[in-house]
């Protein structure tokens, strides 16, 4: 049997509905932040999953050192 959602009016609650009404806004709220922030984590880790397995290849090479400067000296490319 489905529940009927009833409309709770606020300014009709007392001190301990108030209470519990806003505990239940505020768990509610924070419980919905953290699924958000778990699923776009998530997501993160899967795309930069996703994103190594696809640099690896066979045919390139290793990173090599081409040249290498000291760090005090000025930069012109920039």
């Amino acid at each position: 049997m489905p529940e009927e959602k009833r409309e709770i009016e606020y300014d009709k609650l007392n001190v301990l509905g108030k209470a519990v009404y806003l505990t239940g806004a505020v768990s509610r709220l924070a419980a919905s932040a953290i699924d958000r922030a778990v699923h776009r984590a998530v997501d993160v880790a899967v795309d930069t999953e996703r994103a190594f397995r696809e640099g690896l290849d066979d045919t390139v090479e290793d990173a090599k050192i081409i040249a290498e400067r000291r760090r005090d000296e000025t930069d012109t490319d920039l």
